[in-house]
């Protein structure tokens, strides 16, 4: 080293790098203390020799300067060479050693809060125009600080340089990369914008909308250009001023001057016009709008739009362009803001600008469907315009606004300004003909991807101020991956830091015994005194950081929004300064350089306006947020199927030997791998297979499977586990009810006290056929089945029990037909149903609260007010009254127990507790498990909203709006990857996540949905995992990888996740079953009805019953659209009488037409039900009897009687000793995959046939369950 050390010096002081002087003391004679002194660029009178070097010498010269300044003390009592200077343990050094370990998310919270210049630009905005809402003081410096970034013009200090303090007490600049040193910090000009940063929840949407509203009255100046100049003009200027400037721009637009005759004489209003709309700071006029309306001078104000031209530039001789008339392009002067918002947030940014503003801020709301505005309209009409860029990118044929004519509108009557409605160009956006005063990208995060949309439209559009909206400007700073994959990049500033010693592992100074004689010659610059004995040795520190390829990657995101969106001059006009200056230093092999994490420090504090958490929470704080995982057991007939398919994935692994292509677990099978993993996580909520796991293969492959590991010699270990896989399978393979339930992919749920026929009758497939009527282990249903027979039931509420028979056998013939007719699943035609009435409940609860608003406007109804209507209740069971007629239903007695998922069951039970007063946020990555949510929902009564792939853009934006502002939908149902990012859903307070999250950063920001500033609730998270499988150990590994600064890998790569399952563990039997449900089939009706009506209801139901138990041929009509009678307002109910015809009511009609019989229930009448209603104008029940009755309803109808809608026909001869009904159990339609597809079909035939024939290795095809 001292050889190294002294060629280094020699060098560097022969190309005027350093000077040096050396000197010894007697006590320390053999010790030679050497002064150095840093020559820097910047030196006077050095006349640019010392910048331009040789580039071999000044490369070489690098490497040398940083081999020396390792080795430099900054000790006083070292630069006046005092014999303790070796005694001192922690030596201060020129480039320091302590290792700087702090990840981008680290450096990221460890920028200071903006601290603004003058306190009074904070104050000042205490009250903004047309801001309705006020801000918090954290708010306002954030504000304030924006202001200050787009006012200035002052340069600020190159982010590249560190300041290093000499032994003078006076500072000098160092760039670590190029090793310049400088006695003044360079200066750079600045950019007109940044990156608002602030934390997620803590109101970045208002303090845009401030940042707007503050700067209401500023216009933007014409772009620089160095050829000519650009003179701001009006269209009143251009028709009416004589000055130089405006004639000569009068003449390139029209292609020659303009005679002297024709110019008018403006007047004082035209020179006010044009003075108001071209200055660039405007009076505010807006509060005299009303006054000069009135005299007729706010249009002509309002349509003098500034503008500015720009001319083409002069075209080559072989271009085609010369032979077209060109003409200057006018560029529109606006002070508006524009702000691109994603699709789903456009209505969220609707609502957030009617929450803070006032109706004075005027606004354009650009959906993809909307009319483009004019470029004349976007510049004058509007304060803000929110829209996306999607469909405007494509119009970015910017030479055609050369070919435009000019305009030669007529004069607004009353004034010189023209009325101009000139048509813009079909190829060209309006959005390029304006020069804007501001864009602002909300979830800015995506033009860190260079091949986004954005970042290539907007270098097409004039903009003098940019600003990127996010919480997340990169991957690390929250762990969102953005943007695309991106391989390494070279690096250019060389490994010179490596050869110093400074970027290898720390270790221990030797001993005193261990050091060489010529050690005690050498010069002493290092920092161990090698020849004191008192020295004690440096102690090991932490390990370096390295940074990874995912770090390079968001670095390289940073400097796309740095350099090429924002455009800071210093980087936008080399394109690889960032690479070479910051990124490279931070990635190199052996770690972050010295001064490369503080280089990106200062690049990012350059850019980002941001509070520290700690600051935020001082002035704001948030109600509280618990987090919990609920960790529950399987429900027997799911841990069968999990066990199923974890069968299938060890059997493969075993087969394969883990070594083949065939194995799950192969690097060129990743896609089957994630789709497996996918599937065993649907499995440990609900799933189903059409082709049941493949355990019918499994189990009669068995023997064959052990004598083939047997044969190969493998592990005893993977002899058990194959024995385990055969016999799981097995046990599922001879499970009748189970194999019924893999032919539908819906949760099934225990029903009691249930007729066994209308249990059959009802159910779908094998389920209430599998076994006998009283040897069912278990009676299961699925819940659209049981919603549909629980409304049949409270429709007609004496329905009889053969007539329940027969409407669920009707219920099963529409199903496959409906089925058939589609060509689809009966899943698909159920989700369609659903999407329908989901759809048509928000659009009715819309109508409700936009009634309800304008009543509020109006004074109408008190803010707050309820409407009164069906869906204006949280649960239908509790807003409408049962009939008491219930009691004597079949029904009666049945009750719903829980589903055969226990997550589904702990759900349901949350909400069935909480729903009254809290609304949820249920998240899931699996569309199908948000689908089972939802059956479980509709089965509860509860009403839910779903935001998934399935749900269109446009409805999305309504479903938010409904949620927040309606109190009828209770429960959100988020897919992860829709809804984890950007909306504002404060009114719920308890979130469920279905499963674990792996990436904790999502976890986070869907959590953030909801705890977020104008939350008042404490939010309750739950996370919902299953004992003793993956989702415990992913669990377990995200507690693990807390706190690492490294991005977390994904699942199926990080290596604990993947030894756990590349091990399976099969469920064994839980203790016994969690959070069972016990519900009321039909709800809580009134069982017990008034002694007056008592005897009433019990013969009208004998009555019922004798009558329809005579085999008599009958015509029987059976209507659907009924609605039941409710006791506290008796309504019409439109019952078409068949087999619930009540006593003596059914007496003959002389009409032919069907007429309406009056009957008064429960209130409506004192006596007997089937008397006359005292009342004037009873409320009807509709009983329309079939044509020409004559007699008792019951009877025979005539031939010529065919009434509507008949479900079930009798013949006209009927065998009195035959049934009465005689159908056929409809088909089943076959289920779609939609998951893990195993070797598809199994026939033992043929696989005995070709059992010898087989010799490849058991494999998994793919991963298709449903």
């Amino acid at each position: 080293m001292t050889e190294q050390l002294l060629l280094a010096l020699a060098f560097l002081v022969e190309h005027y790098y350093v000077r040096a002087t050396c000197c010894t003391t007697p006590s320390l004679n053999r010790f030679l203390f050497v002064r150095i002194y840093l020559i820097p660029h910047d030196l006077p009178n050095a006349r640019g020799r010392l910048r331009n070097r040789d580039a071999v010498v000044a490369a070489q010269a690098r490497g040398y300067l940083k081999i020396l300044l390792a080795e430099v003390r900054q000790e006083p009592s070292c630069w006046d060479a005092v014999a303790t200077t070796f005694k001192l343990k922690d030596p201060k050094m020129f480039v320091p050693r302590e290792l700087d370990n702090r990840s981008m998310a680290e450096i990221y919270s460890d920028l200071p809060s903006p601290r603004v210049s003058s306190t009074n630009a904070a104050d000042a905005l205490s009250s903004v125009w047309g801001l309705r809402s006020s801000l918090y003081n954290y708010q306002r410096r954030s504000v304030a600080m924006m202001i200050e970034k787009e006012a200035s013009h002052q340069v600020v200090p190159d982010p590249l340089y560190v300041k290093m303090p000499s032994m003078r007490g006076q500072d000098m600049f160092l760039q670590p990369t190029t090793m310049e040193v400088l006695r003044e910090c360079p200066n750079i000009a600045p950019v007109r914008g940044g990156i608002l940063c602030e934390e997620l929840g803590t109101g970045k949407t208002v303090m845009v909308l401030a940042l707007i509203l503050a700067t209401i009255e500023e216009r933007p100046d014409p772009e620089d250009c160095d050829l000519y100049e650009r003179p701001v003009m009006s269209p009143v200027a251009c028709r009416t001023f004589r000055s130089p400037e405006y004639a000569t721009s009068h003449c390139h637009a029209h292609g020659g001057p303009r005679s002297e005759e024709v110019w008018p004489v403006p007047s004082l209003v035209d020179i006010l016009i044009h003075g108001l709309r071209t200055l660039p700071c405007a009076p505010g006029v807006r509060e005299y709008e009303e006054e000069l309306a009135a005299r007729n001078l706010w249009k002509p104000l309002q349509s003098n739009i500034p503008f500015y031209h720009v001319h083409r530039e002069a075209p080559s001789s072989r271009s085609r362009l010369r032979k077209v008339q060109s003409h200057p392009r006018v560029m529109y002067l606006s002070s508006a803001t524009l702000v691109v918002v994603p699709s789903n947030l456009l209505r969220q940014w609707d609502r957030e600008v009617l929450k803070h503003c006032t109706s004075d801020v005027k606004y354009k709301l650009l959906r993809i469907k909307d009319r483009m505005p004019s470029a004349q309209e976007l510049a004058s009409q509007y304060d803000v315009s929110l829209s996306g860029l999607r469909r405007e990118s494509t119009r970015t044929n910017v030479e055609s606004l050369f070919t435009a004519q000019p305009c030669t509108c007529p004069f607004i009557p009353g004034s010189r300004v023209p009325d101009c409605r000139c048509p813009g160009r079909p190829d060209a956006s309006p959005l390029l003909q304006v020069r804007w005063k501001r864009l602002v990208i909300d979830e800015g995060h995506t033009s860190g991807n260079i091949e986004h949309t954005i970042n290539r439209f907007i270098p097409t559009m004039s903009i003098e101020r940019k600003w990127i909206v996010t919480g997340t400007p990169t991957a690390n700073t929250l762990g969102l991956s953005l943007g695309r994959s991106v391989s390494d990049e070279a690096s250019d500033s060389g490994d010179e830091w490596q050869a110093v010693g400074l970027l290898r592992e720390p270790e221990l100074s030797a001993s005193p015994a261990d050091q060489q004689p010529a050690t005690e010659s050498g010069i002493v610059m290092n920092v161990d005194d090698d020849n004191d004995t008192d020295a004690d040795p440096e102690p090991a520190s932490a390990p370096r950081r390295i940074w990874t390829v995912d770090d390079r990657a968001n670095l390289r995101k940073l400097s796309v929004m740095i350099a090429k969106f924002l455009g800071v001059p210093r980087f936008k006009s080399d394109g690889k300064l960032f690479t070479r200056c910051v990124s490279s230093p931070l990635c190199a092999p052996q770690g972050p350089h010295p001064f490369a994490v503080q280089v990106l420090s200062q690049a990012m504090q350059m850019v980002m306006v941001r509070h520290r958490i700690e600051d935020v929470e001082n002035e704001v704080g948030l109600p509280p947020m618990t987090h919990k995982t609920e960790y529950m057991d399987l429900d027997p007939y799911a841990r069968k199927s999990y066990n199923a398919m974890l069968a299938a994935v060890a059997v493969n692994a075993v087969d394969s030997r883990r070594t083949d292509i065939d194995y799950l677990f192969h690097p060129k099978r990743l896609k089957e791998l994630n789709t497996a993993v996918a599937n065993m996580s649907q499995g440990l909520f609900w799933s189903a297979s059409d082709i049941l796991y493949n355990v019918d293969q499994i189990s009669f492959d068995g023997e064959e499977l052990l004598d083939r590991a047997r044969g190969r010699g493998v592990p005893q270990a993977d002899i058990d586990l194959l024995e385990q896989s055969i016999r799981h399978a097995h046990a599922a393979a001879n499970d009748k009810l189970w194999r019924a339930m893999q032919v539908h992919e819906d949760v099934p749920f225990r029903v009691s006290h249930l007729d066994p026929p209308i249990f059959a009758a009802w159910n779908r497939g094998k389920l209430g056929t599998t076994h006998g009527a009283e040897d069912l282990p278990l009676r299961v249903m699925h819940a659209n089945r049981l919603v549909q027979l629980r409304e049949l039931v409270r429709r007609r509420p004496l329905i009889t029990h053969g007539a329940l028979v027969d409407e669920g056998l009707g219920v099963r013939a529409l199903e496959a037909a409906r089925c058939e007719k589609k060509a689809a699943s009966v899943q698909a035609v159920e989700k369609e149903d659903l999407m329908r009435r989901m759809v048509s409940e928000v659009d009715q609860e819309m109508e409700v609260l936009m009634k309800r608003a304008d009543e509020e406007e109006e004074g109408v109804a008190e803010p707050g007010t309820v409407m009164s209507t069906a869906l204006a209740s949280p649960c239908a069971p509790t807003a409408l009254a049962l009939s008491p007629l219930l009691a004597s239903s079949p029904m009666r007695q049945t009750r719903v127990g829980g589903s055969l998922s226990t997550k589904l069951n702990f759900i349901l039970q949350e909400v069935l507790e909480h729903h009254r007063d809290e609304k949820f946020l249920i998240f899931s990555s699996s569309p199908l498990t948000l689908a089972h949510v939802a059956e479980g929902l509709s089965l509860i009564e509860v009403k839910f909203l779903r935001y998934t792939t399935e749900i269109m853009r446009d409805k999305r934006d309504d479903f938010v709006m409904t949620f927040e502002t309606s109190d009828t939908f209770r429960v959100f149902l988020m897919e992860l990857k829709h809804a984890a990012r950007g909306l504002n859903l404060i009114s719920a307070s308890r979130i469920i996540f279905c499963e674990p999250v792996w990436q904790p950063d999502v976890e986070s920001q869907a959590i953030k949905r909801a705890h977020r500033m104008g939350q008042t609730r404490p939010i309750v998270v739950k996370t919902l995992a299953i004992r003793s499988t993956a989702e415990q150990e992913m669990m377990d590994r995200r507690q693990h990888l807390r706190g690492a600064t490294n991005k977390i890998p994904p699942l199926t790569s990080d290596a604990g996740m993947r030894r756990f399952l590349e091990s399976p563990t099969f469920l064994s039997e839980s203790s016994g079953e969690e959070h069972a449900l016990d519900l009321p089939f039909l709800g809580d009706f009134d069982s017990s009805p008034r002694v007056e009506d008592e005897d009433n209801a019990s013969r009208s139901a004998m009555d019922v019953e004798e009558t329809l138990s005579e085999d008599r041929p009958m015509d029987v009509t059976v209507v659907d659209q009924d609605r039941p009678a409710v006791i506290d307002k008796p309504r019409k109910v439109d019952t078409r009488f068949a087999e619930d015809v009540v006593g003596s009511t059914n007496g003959s009609s002389p009409q032919v037409k069907p007429q309406k019989i009056s009957v008064s229930f429960a209130e409506d009448t004192d006596g007997p039900a089937n008397e006359p209603s005292p009342q004037t104008k009873p409320h009807k029940v509709g009983v329309r009897f079939a044509e020409a009755v004559n007699g008792f309803a019951n009877e025979p109808l005539p031939r010529k009687a065919k009434p509507r809608g008949a479900i079930v026909r009798f013949a006209d001869d009927v065998d009195e000793s035959a049934p009465v009904v005689k159908t056929t159990e409809a088909p089943e339609p076959l289920e779609q995959n939609a998951g893990v597809k195993f070797v598809a079909g199994f026939d033992r035939e043929q696989a005995e046939a070709s059992r010898s024939r087989r010799e490849k290795p058991w494999k998994v095809k793919g991963v298709r369950f449903a």
